[in-house]
């Protein structure tokens, strides 16, 4: 009983050996080729999602050169198009970045430096942009509220001069009644 069982393990060690390592030879190469074109071409009929779907396969499968780096950087423009909140700029920036540091040689990797640098300076700029508005809001509302105030002052000034004017023509009054 104890030989069977050792013997399932075994097989199950080895055939998840056997399906963890990478496929070798033209075939596998051929594959990924065809995979790619295949992703090319439905991004040229205009469905990016399922174009999506499989440059994301390649980029995740075993490094195959001038394939899985492109995928890669096609991958990153996808989600660079679609980028309409920070978390999407985010994974595009850690895409083109994966890129640049596992694949240095790739011919992909000098756009993919460039496209950080500016996406980079983008998001600098678009959050300068944003605390700039907060800025500009809390602003614009204490000079609102110092426009209220003027107009309290003023009203108070010249409530004052009525009342300083009362007390003039009062004092007036009565110095021309104590002098009768």
């Amino acid at each position: 009983m104890n030989k069977i069982i050792l013997i399932i393990i075994l097989t199950f060690a080895m055939a998840g050996c056997i399906i963890q390592t990478r496929p070798a030879g033209p075939s596998y190469r051929s594959g990924q080729a065809w995979k790619l074109s295949r992703a090319v071409v439905l991004l040229e009929e205009g469905n990016s999602s399922a174009a999506a779907q499989i440059l994301s396969r390649i980029a995740n499968e075993p490094f195959e050169p001038g394939i899985t780096d492109e995928a890669l950087f096609r991958l990153s423009l996808l989600h660079l198009g679609s980028v309409r909140e920070s978390s999407d700029m985010t994974l595009t920036l850690k895409e083109l970045k994966q890129l640049a540091s596992k694949y240095p040689r790739s011919s992909w990797t000098p756009m993919s430096l460039r496209i950080t640098g500016l996406l980079t300076s983008m998001d600098d700029t678009l959050r300068n942009n944003i605390k700039l508005k907060k800025v500009n809001l809390s602003l614009s509302q204490d000079n609102s509220r110092l426009k209220e105030s003027n107009l309290s002052f003023a009203k108070e000034n010249t409530e004052l001069r009525k009342n300083m004017e009362k007390l003039k023509n009062l004092e007036l009054e009565l110095g021309k009644s104590s002098r009768h």
